[in-house]
């Protein structure tokens, strides 16, 4: 059995023949009982499922058990191991993914107040079949099973969402993939934007961050919100501080949704009883935050607030909490945090309120005094030994311990027994501690037992209110999502960014660079008509690949609703962003830089639309000059074709032909240099956009002659370039627009040589 931490399962089913491509999937979050849905059609290179894969990142993957294993199959199954590689991939038998069994299922255990599901999503066939094998895999196999009516059912239309591949994450730094980021050290969007004080909160935001909404609607309502919090930054301090005394709930609510574990037996562990003792405390703090925040919320005149207060002023809450009140012990928190005397170690063994259950009492009576004999013991014992301090730990329970400068030359008297020596300590026991501790752990038991039986029952009681915490709990998530953002919006000049049919970004600055310094401001124009396909030149390190980068993260910023680093901006709300960015071989695919690069390029290409933003940088430097030249002008060509808004730098200054066969659609920029000083050759970058073509130096030499590179091997270089620029002068060059091929030929011709790289 795998841990419940993070626990996520994935059903995965995809049509055969004609319909091909069509793929249902059906994620169970056993943390949060909640399945999330979805079906969409993708292509041969399969980029749709592996952002879904990755934005789930399950521990289980579960495909139908096909008796030949086809070629498609197998791609899946790459795919999946290189996308979630802690994945465990389970092939079940294909009868099990059944759509009517899924909707018999769905309408069983999803808890209608709480889910989205109608008609339309019932007729999604291979959506259906996956759901139908997720719940059978989960009952048979993680002997889970569910409680009627309590599962919280999510169908999510990719449509309205903003799909950035996952390449894309690492190449423009949304969120470090691979590693968990230094405490305190910035690497990243997240990293910026991430100040959330619950694991929901911090949730949300990843999932805004990663896949952004394309419906302008929904991004203006986050807009408001977060821009409210900013006006009013003394409620977003107050919501904030009263969030961070809040401990995850969604374990609590998944206790309410299921109906037996496979961890739970007749003999309950006491681990297993400690979490639930846990999450009612939980609960029951939750209920005291409730409280707080719906003063706040019926307070403001905020339309999301005015909208949402009744999740947080539902009645139903109140029946909860007086259940709650009625069983957990009042003394609780201020026993766990400050203790009473030895009694308080264990703050479990006392969280049930007194006078529930009469054996209860006893046993805890029984525990106390037990406890109290070992201080006594212990107070005898010092008069024998006078540094002896009596410890705890939850392995050897309580023994003794004696400091001292030299540990192996201490005599003890002869009936201590377990002496263990360390460098600057002894601990030991004695028989009669051993017997005291023997009684505590049946003690403990006793009293653990008892509890998780007033615990199921408190569980039975307020069952019937779970739409009530489901939410809350999600409302709580919310507003620590939006008041992250507004905390990073108002450390910084932002600006709230509006939705048009153009792209206007004035003084614009990169996020995450702003932070560390001052960042150089930037403008970007792009119109449908005008502009749209920008090609930046310039010399090495003058800032190309970074204000790229630049555009893509504030473009990521405005559709998940944040307030922007800029003067003024205006967006197209986008479905796609592509970035072609890094030149590295793939050693697992056993591709070089070339390959990886066409092969992204075709992936690109055959997702890319009119409501597109692609960058690519510096395409096709790994081949030769002539070669990478007409494989870029082909590529540009076809994205001028597709109609999507594109930023292309590129050191091949022949690249600029493009503004002359395109006029209005392609504009030339780029980032010059200048002089530090009228007598010095040295040039150093403003990292300022200039518009019009750039013709040169690219200073590439420049940059290695300020490293520690021979000097003579640069000396050498730079008279080598010398020569092959005069020849290359000297020559008669054909125009690269006089080798345009004839319209109808190039349409199709392009997207069929990336198709075959």
């Amino acid at each position: 059995m795998v841990s419940r931490s993070e626990l996520k399962i994935v059903s995965l089913f995809e049509g055969k023949g004609s319909v091909k491509g069509q793929i249902g999937m059906a994620t169970l979050d056993l943390m949060s009982s909640e399945i999330e849905l979805c079906q969409f059609v993708d292509t041969s290179s399969y980029s749709l499922l592996k952002i879904r894969l990755r934005l789930c990142d399950p521990l289980e993957v579960i495909l139908p058990d096909d008796k030949e294993k086809s070629a498609t199959k197998v791609v899946i199954m790459d795919l999946i191991q290189d996308t979630c590689k802690k994945a465990n991939i389970v092939p079940i038998q294909r009868k099990f993914f059944n759509d009517a069994l899924g909707i018999e299922l769905l309408k069983r255990f999803s808890l209608e107040e709480c889910s989205n599901l109608d008609a339309s999503v019932y007729q999604k066939y291979f959506c259906m079949g996956a759901v139908a094998a997720l719940i059978k895999y989960t009952e048979s196999t993680h002997n889970i099973g569910f409680t009627h009516n309590s599962l919280r059912c999510i169908y999510v239309a990719i449509e309205d969402s903003c799909m950035i591949d996952v390449s894309s994450w690492k190449s423009l730094d949304l969120i470090q993939i691979d590693s968990k980021p230094k405490k305190g050290v910035i690497t990243s969007l997240f990293d910026v934007l991430n100040s959330c004080v619950t694991p929901g909160g911090t949730k949300t935001l990843r999932s805004y961050l990663l896949q952004p909404s394309a419906d302008c609607s929904v991004i203006n309502k986050r807009l408001d919100i977060v821009q409210e919090f900013v006006l009013n930054q003394s409620m977003c301090d107050k919501i904030r501080k009263i969030l961070s005394s809040l401990s995850d709930l969604q374990y609590m609510i998944s206790m309410l949704s299921y109906s037996k574990f496979s961890d739970f037996g007749k003999e309950d562990s006491k681990r297993i009883i400690r979490n639930k003792i846990g999450q009612a405390v939980t609960l029951k703090n939750m209920l005291d935050v409730v409280e707080k925040l719906s003063y706040i919320i019926t307070h403001s005149d905020l339309p999301f607030f005015v909208e949402n207060r009744v999740k947080l002023t539902d009645c139903r809450l109140s029946k909860i909490s007086e259940i709650v009140n009625k069983t957990i012990s009042t003394e609780v928190n201020s026993r766990k945090r400050k203790g009473f005397a030895a009694v308080a170690r264990d703050y479990a063994l006392f969280a049930v309120a007194e006078k529930q259950n009469v054996l209860l009492d006893m046993a805890r009576r029984v525990y106390t005094e037990l406890v109290e004999h070992v201080m006594e013991y212990a107070e005898k014992e010092r008069e024998e030994i006078p540094s002896a301090q009596l410890n705890y730990s939850q392995s050897r329970g309580y023994h003794f311990s004696l400091h001292t400068k030299d540990p192996f030359s201490a005599k003890l008297p002869p009936y201590c027994i377990q002496v263990v020596q360390n460098k600057s300590s002894i601990t030991f026991t004695t028989r009669d501690l051993i017997k005291y501790n023997d009684r505590l752990i049946q003690s403990e038991t006793d009293i653990l037992q008892i509890s998780n039986q007033i615990l199921d029952q408190l569980i039975v009681n307020i069952r019937a209110y779970l739409p009530s915490l489901y939410k809350s709990s999600e409302l709580i998530s919310l507003l620590d999502c939006y008041a992250s953002l507004a905390c990073y919006s108002s450390k910084t000049r932002t600006v709230r960014p509006t939705f048009s049919d153009y792209i206007e970004i004035i003084g614009g600055r990169h996020p995450i660079l702003d932070l560390r310094s001052e960042a150089v401001p930037n403008d970007t124009y792009a119109f449908r008509t005008e502009g749209r396909f920008i090609v930046i030149a310039g010399p090495n390190m003058s800032g190309k690949s970074t204000y790229m980068r630049q555009v893509c993260l504030l473009q990521i910023m405005a559709q998940m609703g944040c307030l922007i680093p800029a003067e003024s901006a205006t967006f197209v709300p986008m479905t796609h962003i592509f970035s072609r960015v890094g030149h590295n071989d793939d050693l697992v695919r056993n591709l070089s830089g070339f390959s990886v690069e066409m092969s992204e390029m075709a992936t690109i290409l055959q997702n890319a639309n009119h409501s597109s933003l692609i960058i690519i940088d510096e395409l096709a430097r790994s081949t030769s000059t002539e070669e990478g030249i007409g494989m870029c002008y082909a590529i540009c060509e076809r994205l001028i074709l597709i109609g999507a808004f594109t930023l292309f730098a590129t050191h091949f200054l022949d690249m600029a032909q493009l503004e002359i066969n395109y006029p209005g659609i392609v504009k030339n920029y780029h980032f010059s240099s200048i002089n530090l000083n009228e007598t010095s050759d040295i040039e150093a970058t403003q990292h300022k956009l200039c518009k019009g073509q750039y013709l040169g130096p690219l200073y590439g030499l420049d940059l290695a002659a300020m490293t520690t590179f021979p000097e003579k091997i640069i000396k050498d270089a730079e008279k080598l370039a010398e020569k092959l620029k005069s020849a290359k002068e000297n020559l008669s060059i054909v125009s690269i627009s006089k080798l345009q091929l004839n319209k109808t030929f190039e349409v199709n011709e392009h997207s069929e040589t990336i198709k075959t790289i």
